[in-house]
């Protein structure tokens, strides 16, 4: 049943103890035993979302993560969530651009009779006809309530601007016009072709010993096998950094006015460039003391917020600045960030500066892995973006990053020349 097995290595001994098991069909299972804990995460990562669907499904990764929880042929829907709440459990799930995940979290001793629920309901998703065309209104409608959400619109149209031919540029929830043009029958192939065995990752961390979550994977995953005949991933090409523009809007709702300034940064595979990318977004936003906030709210009094961030991903990411003030202070404000990034490209970010930015991600990432859940998504995240290499190399990494990094990364990503701006208005209607 098990190809192989290796420990996760890790450059901090005992930072991540765990066992790294390959089974034969290909599935790959993550075990990380935590003696004190009193629950158990089951997660399930699929290498599959919105960037791997074809245009012509778009949001079909989502709407299958709905359905999945309406059962198989042995289970009706309602059932897996029963039998899991019936023992105190949670479960929930989640699809981005990259990947789509399901996961449970249960006491140990429900441990082992719950597992089995979850794989069933991943691997042998019915897609039932009737339930089908009930959760399509219900995704219709998440769509509906998403073009009402300014902040929604915002972030859509920022990414259909900054990835114009790449699939990151469309919505994760789809379009009304591609969910209502969607049948059963496409989606159970979409379910046959992509939750293969060497696109899943099962990952197990909690107070059960290794060998009974082992053994209870072999159980509930063992007949998880490739389907007939050569069923690969789709590839996608790399996108390409679009042409600055300065693009104007007016959306309904919005109370004050938005600027975001965009740039593509590195992908996650990259991860010395990612890790610095968000060490610059700290150094930018983060806290009063930040450049940005010192200067243009607490100093200035411009902006209601200003906030610098990067969003990590398969392909190349986002780095957003975003502000919001009265529409008449977006250019100045855009101004002075346009200036924070010339000094950051031209002068070397202040040592205390740079330690205060990796001290507070430093403990964002030892907070983000104090419970079982929060290890075994990080674990998920880490693994299908790139390797569980990355995760464990993560601190390490972090601490190396240097000024001159801030300097390169900066310099190489963030031209304050080639930004894609987007100002959005409140509606005058």
């Amino acid at each position: 049943m098990i190809a192989t097995t290796t420990s996760i290595p890790s450059t901090q001994p005992d930072a991540f103890p765990g066992q790294v098991h390959t089974l034969s069909g290909g599935l790959t299972v993550i075990l990380h035993h935590i003696p004190t804990a009193a629950a158990v995460t089951c997660d399930v990562w699929v290498r599959t979302g919105a960037r791997t669907e074809p245009e012509s499904l778009s949001g079909v990764s989502h709407f299958l993560e709905h359905m999945i929880f309406k059962g198989t042929e042995k289970l009706g829907p309602g059932v897996f969530d029963r039998q899991i709440e019936e023992r105190g459990g949670a479960t929930n799930a989640a699809t981005s651009q990259d990947y789509t995940h399901y996961y449970i979290t249960v006491a140990n001793r429900h441990f082992e009779e719950s597992l089995p629920y979850l794989a069933e309901l991943v691997l042998n998703a019915a897609i039932p006809a009737d339930e089908f065309e009930r959760e399509r209104l219900v995704v219709l409608e998440e769509i509906r309530r998403s073009q009402d959400s300014p902040d929604r619109q915002a972030i859509e149209l920022l990414c259909k601007t900054m990835y114009p031919t790449h699939p990151y540029g469309r919505p994760v929830l789809g379009t009304s016009e591609s969910l209502l043009a969607m049948t059963p029958e496409q989606m159970r192939a979409y379910h046959r072709e992509r939750y293969q065995p060497s696109a899943t990752t099962v990952i197990i961390v909690g107070g059960v010993p290794e060998t009974e979550m082992l053994a209870a994977v072999e159980h509930s995953f063992g007949n998880f096998a490739p389907a007939p005949g050569d069923v690969t991933q789709p590839r996608v090409a790399a996108p390409k950094a679009p042409q600055p523009i300065v693009l104007e809007r007016e959306l309904p709702r919005l109370e004050q006015a938005r600027l975001m300034l965009a740039w593509l940064g590195a992908p996650f595979a990259q991860i010395e460039d990612a890790i610095a990318l968000e060490v610059l977004g700290v150094i930018l936003s983060e806290g009063r003391t930040s450049r940005l906030v010192r200067n243009l709210r607490e100093q200035k009094g411009w902006v209601r917020s200003v906030s610098a961030y990067y969003t990590p991903q398969q392909d190349a990411g986002l780095f957003v600045i975003a502000a919001q003030a009265e529409t008449e202070l977006l250019a100045p404000v855009e101004q002075e960030i346009r200036v924070a990034l010339a000094e950051i490209i031209h002068e070397p970010v202040g040592e205390s500066e740079l330690n205060r930015a990796l001290r507070m991600l430093r403990n964002d990432f030892v907070f983000g892995t104090e419970s079982p859940a929060q290890l075994a998504g990080l674990y998920g995240y880490f693994n299908t973006l790139s390797t569980l290499d990355a995760v464990l190399a993560y601190p390490e990494l972090l601490r190396k990053v240097t000024a001159s990094d801030i300097e390169r990364v900066a310099r190489t990503y963030l031209d304050p020349d080639k930004a894609v701006v987007l100002r959005l208005l409140p509606s005058t209607n």
